[in-house]
């Protein structure tokens, strides 16, 4: 398993070498780190994320979210012209074009997990049992979140 995340203590980006259960997570910029818990590995799969031992994550596609709006604004743009030009087969081969190429990028690209509260990403790991992005889940974490910020915020006062 690889992660990429960003370290709790300073926030620096970070992308992990093999990490395995009993192994050691490291922030190269100020040297935090966290020994991964023996039970965070079952059968290849991570039970929790290494970064936060949080046991919510999701499956996605690795696969740059800008980019594949990107694509699919420049189909829009192109299939547009053509359609502005009565070209009516440009403009729908266009478009069939993007969304074959959509369909292809999702067929290919693997799978990761990502934390629910720290955004972890649990790269080249087995992503079989584990859901699809739950918005209601996503929520919880959310307000979470919020209202962490805000007790520590009072906390400062």
């Amino acid at each position: 398993m690889i992660v990429s995340a960003c370290c709790p203590n300073c926030s620096a980006s970070f992308v992990s070498t093999e990490l395995d259960a009993g192994k050691t997570l490291r922030c190269p910029s100020c040297n935090w780190s966290r020994v991964l818990p023996d039970d965070a590995m079952a059968e290849g799969r991570p039970t929790c994320c290494a970064l936060c031992q949080n046991p919510d994550l999701w499956r996605q596609k690795n696969f740059p979210q800008g980019l594949g709006v990107l694509i699919v604004a420049i189909g829009a743009v192109v299939s547009s012209i053509f359609y502005a030009y009565y070209m009516m087969v440009w403009a729908m081969g266009t478009l069939m074009l993007v969304a074959l190429l959509d369909m292809a990028l999702y067929i290919w690209m693997p799978d990761v997990l990502v934390c629910y509260r720290c955004r972890a990403r649990h790269l080249n790991v087995d992503t079989e049992g584990h859901p699809d992005f739950d918005h209601e889940l996503f929520e919880k974490y959310r307000q979470e979140a919020i209202r962490l910020e805000e007790a520590a915020g009072e906390a400062k006062t």
